[in-house]
């Protein structure tokens, strides 16, 4: 923000510089030379060149400050002993104007305001001799000016401490977020994991006659994948490109007791790098495929992959006997998720086709996303807009700031003018209407101005500021009866700020074309050209002071608004990533550690064929991997229920002769149960179905979607009133609906609602 102050006045003293070199050649040609003129006019001019250098290269402070201050009071002080008329009251008001501002802007309040007056006083007594009445008429720009940076240099200064307010708390928003996505990214990845590694791993190790190389080496693949995942690995996102065409080299499908395994071909290009998720996605979906193989019967399974960075399509075709997709359970994880949802992920799809007799296909297709040209469209009409709000917050407040004390000053001008010009009443009552057209626009600041108000309003500005030439004497463009000219740069610096730049520097270009022409038609008698030129700059330079002034604001703005915009961007990028591998990691972890105690050692034991010969039989292996198989399908449908010891209770039903089935049917199966109090009510209910009752000889408990949100149920056979009497306890403070009779236990309860983060 100090940078957007230091710009303001940089651009504001080259324009004082200007018209200062300009008067003092002026003078140095003139036939009345005189050298004390002469030389405050090169003081102030050389003071407002170094002003400008210093603003836009180096820095503005109280050395700036105290110097305007001295070098405003030495021109007045000259300019009483030695009045000059080329010295307008216009070149007098810009030494004014650059003392007052850097007094408010860059000293403390108890010396900028005592700065400031003296200045203010030191232009009134300089100007007395031509009237009281002009002399304080004369002070409205810098007065103007000053009221303008008291009020727009804390208005910026906040607007700093605003924008590092919203960045804190979207940080503190994107990253909650980006946990919540994470934690039910690291489930979905879980899931996968127990189905497509560990699952696998366990069926295979339940088969019989499956070769003991090929056992170990799925339960080598399902080990490293829970290790890896453990360290954080699944969880992060990788970057760059990865050849894909490596990771899918040497995959085989796996063999089934009795079945030979399917030969495999492949045709694949010499290369193809894709994004890492894109290869991970595809990589997995393709194994998951090859695993599916073995229960096909299929001799021969063909992949191919073609495509370039922009899209692929990889194609896995087997000849096995095939399957109605459309009977395929919903609950079945396999080709939902594993394939299915796994390509959606990456904005993929997967297509699986197949029919009894005739094989199956499964085409898996991913495209680069095509960036939408609607959506760059409204991109960059919200641009600047955005932009702005970064950087100011409500840009309302800076650009009322620059504006209305020009509104109001010049009102006041404009009516004490008119009283002496009756001429002007028709500018008087054109003033006051584009004073009120630009009071609107400044409500409608923080929204887009359409081009269709814009121009017509520049047009009728620019037309009537040039008009009044025509109404006043060729000499009055010296003093404030020229005052119309000056009294679009409100609505000028407003527009060049929220307009493209273009529209209102064309209307300023008329406008100055204008008074030129103007003046050469009708030149002030006896003034010489020069004299002509330096007498009409003031008045020209008005309307050209609230176009810089805005340009430079509008530039510093924008280059702030942008800073913050990438600077914010780049840090919820590094927030979100780095929240979202610490929660993927530790869901992982947290659900290995739920898992470890009896599958991991199982595993490991396969792994290594270490134990061999403290097994009893490899009947009592396969049972083993039977019975943790089914405790993962139960996994995969309620994630985070069984703990360890719901775990053993719900496999010593099984053992005792109880078949269990848990499913869920479900929007998303990986976001089951999603809050504590919904697994505590699961694990109550599942409790007390096995705890010290008779074995019930079958036992379904499912969760599904309703219409009056998620619901479980409960149906055990045969009936037993202590079963029912220990649910109707377990359910107790639940809406629930409980059945009992001698030939099943039913019981039916509402999930506790989800609640919400912020609620």
């Amino acid at each position: 923000m100090e940078t957007a102050l230091r710009r303001s006045f940089a651009g504001l003293s080259l324009l004082f510089a200007i018209a200062w070199w300009l008067t003092a050649v002026s003078l140095a040609v003139s036939d009345d030379r005189r050298p004390l003129p002469l030389g405050v006019t090169v003081l102030f001019a050389a003071s407002a060149t170094a002003w400008a250098y210093r603003g836009a290269f180096v820095r503005i402070g109280p050395v700036d400050a105290w110097s305007a201050a001295v070098v405003a009071v030495t021109v007045h002080t000259i300019y009483a002993v030695q009045p000059y008329a080329e010295l307008v009251v216009g070149l007098r008001c810009m030494t004014t104007a650059a003392a007052v501002i850097l007094a408010v802007a860059y000293l403390p309040r108890a010396q900028g305001l005592p700065m400031a007056v003296l200045a203010l006083a030191g232009q009134i007594a300089a100007g007395w001799q031509e009237g009281v009445g002009s002399a304080l008429q004369g002070i409205w720009p810098p007065l103007a000016a000053g009221v303008a940076a008291t009020v727009l240099a804390p208005v910026l200064r906040a607007a700093g401490d605003r924008a590092d307010t919203a960045m804190r708390v979207d940080e503190d928003t994107s990253e909650a977020a980006a946990r919540e996505r994470a934690a039910l990214r690291g489930r979905r990845d879980f899931q996968r994991l127990l189905h497509d590694d560990v699952g696998s791993a366990l069926r295979v190790a339940g088969m019989s006659g499956v070769p003991t190389g090929e056992q170990r080496a799925e339960a080598r693949r399902a080990l490293v994948a829970l290790t890896a995942g453990s360290g954080g690995a699944a969880g992060a996102e990788g970057s760059g490109d990865v050849d894909l065409v490596p990771l899918l080299t040497g995959l085989t499908a796996t063999s089934v007791s009795g079945v030979p395994r399917p030969r495999v071909t492949t045709h694949f290009p010499p290369e193809l790098l894709v994004p890492h998720d894109v290869a991970a996605a595809c990589t997995g979906a393709a194994v998951e495929a090859l695993r599916n193989v073995r229960y096909a019967g299929a001799a021969h399974v063909v992949v191919r992959l073609s495509g370039d960075h922009q899209a692929l399509e990889l194609t896995v075709v087997d000849d096995g006997r095939g399957f109605v997709p459309s009977q395929v359970r919903r609950t079945a994880l396999g080709l939902r998720d594993s394939i299915g949802r796994r390509m959606a992920d990456i904005g993929g799809v997967a297509d699986v086709r197949s029919r009894p007799g005739h094989g199956t296909t499964v085409h898996l297709r991913w495209a680069a996303p095509v960036p939408d040209a609607s959506d760059n469209a409204l991109g960059q009409a919200r641009g600047q807009r955005e932009t702005l709000r970064a950087a100011a917050g409500d840009v309302r407040h800076a650009l009322a700031a620059v504006c209305l004390p020009y509104l109001v000053v010049m009102a006041v001008v404009a009516v004490i003018q008119t009283v002496g010009t009756p001429t002007l009443l028709g500018h008087l009552v054109w003033y006051l209407a584009l004073a009120a057209a630009t009071c609107v626009l400044l409500a409608r600041a923080d929204r887009r101005i359409t081009g269709r108000v814009a121009v017509p309003l520049l047009a009728v500005a620019v037309a009537g500021a040039v008009s009044c030439l025509l109404v006043i004497p060729p000499e009055a463009v010296r003093d404030y009866r020229s005052w119309p000219i000056g009294a679009v740069t409100p609505l000028l610096a407003l527009l060049v700020i929220v307009r493209p730049v273009r529209q209102t520097v064309l209307a300023l270009a008329c406008e100055e074309v204008g008074i030129v022409v103007l003046i050469a038609l009708n030149p002030p008698a006896d003034e010489s050209v020069v004299s002509t030129v330096a007498m009409a700059l003031p008045t020209m330079f008005a309307p050209a002071t609230g176009v810089v002034m805005g340009l430079v604001i509008r530039r510093t703005l924008v280059t702030l608004g942008e800073a913050v915009l990438n600077a914010h961007r780049h840090r919820m990028i590094v927030v979100a990533t780095e929240s979202a591998v610490r929660a993927r990691a530790q869901q992982h972890r947290r659900r290995l550690r739920e898992i470890d105690a009896q599958i991991v050692p199982f595993l490991h034991t396969i792994a290594t064929g270490d134990g061999a010969d403290d097994r009893p039989d490899p009947a009592a292996v396969r049972a083993r991997a039977d019975r943790l198989a089914q405790s993962i399908r139960d996994e995969l449908h309620l994630p985070g229920v069984l703990d360890g010891p719901l775990r053993d209770l719900v496999g010593r039903a099984r053992e005792a002769g109880c078949e269990v089935t848990i499913h869920a049917q479900a929007d998303d199966a990986a976001a089951l149960p999603d809050t504590p109090a919904r697994t505590a009510l699961l694990r109550k209910v599942l409790t007390a179905a096995l705890t010290d009752q008779t074995t019930p000889g079958e036992l379904v408990l499912g969760v599904q979607d309703g219409p009056k949100g998620r619901t479980l149920s409960l149906v055990t056979m045969p009936g037993d009133p202590r079963r029912g009497a220990a649910l109707h306890a377990a359910l107790e403070g639940t809406p629930h609906t409980l059945e009992d009779s001698a030939d099943l236990t039913w019981a039916e309860a509402a999930l506790p609602e989800r609640v919400r983060s912020g609620d």
